[in-house]
């Protein structure tokens, strides 16, 4: 019986093809088609990024975060409120804004006005102050060597303007003394002018040379008096008060020097403007203070009502209204911790101006423009804890209510398709109230 012809695929004539000059013995190796590690690590790139978004949001805001995920988890499980949820629970009827503690006319950077060595330092940091108390004092030894300069040149000054009082008498007594030499020289040439006259009417014939000797006198005496008089006219066009009024003003400047002198003496020793507090001392014995110092040597807080300063987003500036109720968080605790304070809107800036207040943070837009409200701070109980209590400089945030009832509970109804009667009055409050972004 005949063995019949097999037929072989191109795919196995292949394969004998290349195992056809394998040696007997040795084993075959098959090789598997490896897979595209592409679409995994995709996700796992997505997976990361997401967790980050995550991580970060809950560093930079972990109270809203918690909040955020525990309604999401309400939801999933059923346990969300219904839609007769109140308005007071939701943020629909606030604003919220970054805030800083401050005094009600802010702080006082102390400078000295005239450079020098820092001699004494009589206060530290934290004291409390009196108006006009002495806090630091620079060497003045070069101030007091200007202030006696200056009362030199005072006194030298006095004494060529009483000098200058002292011509202007000897120059009426020089006018007056003038004025008798031209009375005596006129006498003198009438007189030769009278013998020339005589000389001419006489009987006995005079000589040419006495007629000539006696008119050559009579011309010399006029000549004199003339000159005499010129003299006298030069004597009383000086202006003698000219010399009185240059060293008077010479002598008001110099007491004004004395003055300037006497004014940087004083400054060489630093007061407290007004009654307050100590609240950062950059200074110490034997360091030198330039005319354009870097810092404040003293960072001085006026006694005076506590306040904070509040920034609004403009998107948000037009529901803030004098006498709004706030509440005042610590901007590092959660929003759920107790309130630090409370207070009230005492007044609103009348212009849009950047913000008083940079921080570098990822949520915190700087290059916008707010609108300043003064919050007035209410008085702290007596058993409050120290850990809640205020202080200067502090970063908060403030929460603002701009709902129309504010303090009011009204529940919001359904709404299935059908008209609610109190919004067609106009008298329902607004659930689309502006909030803005802590």
């Amino acid at each position: 019986m005949s063995a019949s012809p097999t037929t072989q695929s191109p795919s196995t004539q292949g394969a004998t093809a290349n195992t056809s000059h394998l040696q007997p013995g040795t084993q075959r190796v098959v090789r598997r088609p490896q897979r595209n590690p592409g679409p995994f690590l995709g996700l796992l790139l997505v997976l990361a990024v997401l967790a980050s978004v995550l991580g970060l949001a809950y560093l930079v805001k972990p109270a809203e975060f918690k909040r955020v995920v525990g309604n999401l988890g309400k939801r999933l499980s059923g346990d969300a409120k219904p839609a007769g949820a109140e308005l007071s629970d939701l943020p629909m009827n606030r604003t919220f804004c970054i805030a800083h503690v401050d005094a009600e006319h802010g702080l006082a950077p102390l400078y000295p006005l005239q450079p020098g060595r820092v001699k004494q330092v009589l206060v530290d940091e934290g004291q409390k102050v009196q108006k006009d108390q002495i806090l630091f004092t620079l060497d003045d030894r070069i101030a007091k060597a200007q202030l006696e300069e200056a009362q030199a040149a005072v006194a030298a000054s006095k004494a060529q303007w009483d000098n200058a009082k002292q011509l202007e008498t000897q120059h009426r007594e020089k006018i007056a003394g003038q004025q008798k030499v031209v009375d005596g020289r006129k006498a003198l040439a009438d007189a030769a002018r009278r013998m020339f006259e005589n000389l001419q009417s006489s009987s006995i014939a005079p000589t040419k040379d006495q007629m000539f000797s006696a008119q050559m006198q009579a011309e010399a005496a006029q000549a004199e008096v003339d000159a005499r008089k010129i003299e006298l006219e030069a004597l009383q066009k000086l202006n003698p008060t000219f010399q009185v009024s240059q060293a008077e003003s010479d002598h008001k400047a110099k007491e004004a020097q004395l003055k300037k002198a006497q004014v940087a003496l004083d400054e060489m020793v630093v007061r407290a403007p007004a009654d307050g507090t100590i609240l950062r001392l950059s200074v110490q014995v034997g360091e030198s203070l330039g005319p354009t110092p870097r810092m404040p040597a003293i960072q001085f807080l006026p006694s005076g009502k506590q306040v904070v300063r509040a920034e609004v987003e403009q998107e948000f500036a037009t529901a803030v209204r004098v006498g709004q109720k706030a509440i005042i968080y610590d901007d590092a605790r959660s929003r759920r911790d107790a309130p630090l304070a409370t207070g009230k809107v005492l007044s609103v800036s009348s212009w849009y101006s950047p913000r008083r207040s940079m921080v570098m943070e990822p949520l915190q837009y700087n290059d916008i423009r707010t609108l300043e409200c003064l919050i007035e701070v209410d008085p702290a109980p007596a058993n409050q804890s120290p850990d809640n209590l205020l202080r200067i400089g502090q970063r908060v945030r403030v929460e603002l209510e701009t709902g129309g009832a504010a303090g009011k509970k009204e529940p919001v109804e359904k709404s299935q398709g059908k008209a609610q009667p109190s919004a067609s009055k106009g008298s329902s409050p607004n659930p689309s109230a502006k909030v803005a972004g802590s």
